[in-house]
């Protein structure tokens, strides 16, 4: 009946294996004739609607399916705790409420990142030039110059990283405000 009629087929409690009969529909294997579209089910032509759609659930915390199963459907994890659900829903209504601050977040975030990368390039660096200096390090003005400007750039960068923590935690202060919302929506789920 919902093959024909275009609505959501639901089934639940799917263990590893799928029956066999379910093939066809899985494997979307439609037959047209004219301007009508069929699927064969256990050797029956069933009416076919582009708006059909089967969902399966499983209460199997870690369900094996086999490669072929797996290729045929998408599946989904929706095991989730409730802290990681919180900060997802804070995340969410940060977004709704304060766009601005959720963008700042994931600025300072990629700010930081890139920072911390170029510090380790930096260090990665003047540990190359060390390694590669012959004879006395004090007489090899460049190696000193080079070590001069990493000193620099490195008290640059871990200023920038220390200023990113202070607005990270401004930014979570102000994030914190929105919290209760966001608790109630994973105790409702």
């Amino acid at each position: 009946f919902c093959l024909g009629e275009g609505l959501p087929f639901l089934i639940e409690n799917v263990e590893n294996e799928m029956d066999p009969l379910l093939d066809p529909v899985l494997d979307k294997a439609i037959i047209r004739k004219g301007k009508s579209m069929y699927i064969n089910v256990s050797d029956q032509n069933m009416d076919f609607n582009d708006k059909f759609c089967m969902f399966m659930t499983s209460r199997l915390p870690n369900p094996h399916f086999s490669p072929e199963l797996s290729a045929k459907c998408t599946v989904i994890d929706f095991t989730v705790t409730i802290k990681g659900l919180e900060q997802q829903l804070l995340g969410r209504v940060i977004g709704m409420e304060q766009r601005s601050l959720e963008e700042t977040l994931t600025q300072l975030m990629e700010e930081v990142a890139a920072n911390t990368k170029s510090l380790l390039v930096l260090d990665k660096q003047l540990l190359d030039r060390l390694s590669n200096s012959t004879g006395n390090l004090l007489d090899d003005t460049e190696l000193i110059e080079v070590l001069a400007n990493t000193k620099a750039k490195a008290k640059e960068v871990e200023q920038k990283l220390a200023d990113a923590e202070e607005k990270k935690i401004e930014i979570n202060e102000k994030r914190e405000q929105y919290r209760p919302v966001a608790t109630r929506g994973s105790v409702m789920y």
